[in-house]
């Protein structure tokens, strides 16, 4: 097996154990759960299906369905760290 391959399985796995790392510990604790807006996860995972989308056309992978379940992943841990101000809550 050559270099190539190996690191060409292993980045698909390597990603989402740190998106979910991500995810996880950004919902750790019951204060910052409350913080932490079911909309930002939604738009973040919307945003990530797009950006998947767009990875999978430009040819980064070779099976399309690593970047459509990456993507929203992703979306959804960079979603969590933004704190939703409660200030413009209407």
């Amino acid at each position: 097996m050559e270099v190539k391959e190996f690191l060409s399985a292993a980045l698909p796995l390597v990603l989402a154990g740190i998106a979910l790392a991500v995810l996880a510990a950004s919902c750790s604790t019951k204060e910052h759960r409350s913080k932490v807006s079911g909309t930002n996860i939604a738009m973040g995972a919307s945003l990530g299906l797009l950006l998947g989308v767009t990875l999978n056309s430009c040819g980064l992978w070779e099976n399309h369905a690593i970047g459509l379940a990456l993507g929203p992943l992703w979306g959804m841990a960079l979603g969590s760290l933004f704190r939703r101000d409660e200030r413009n809550d209407t």
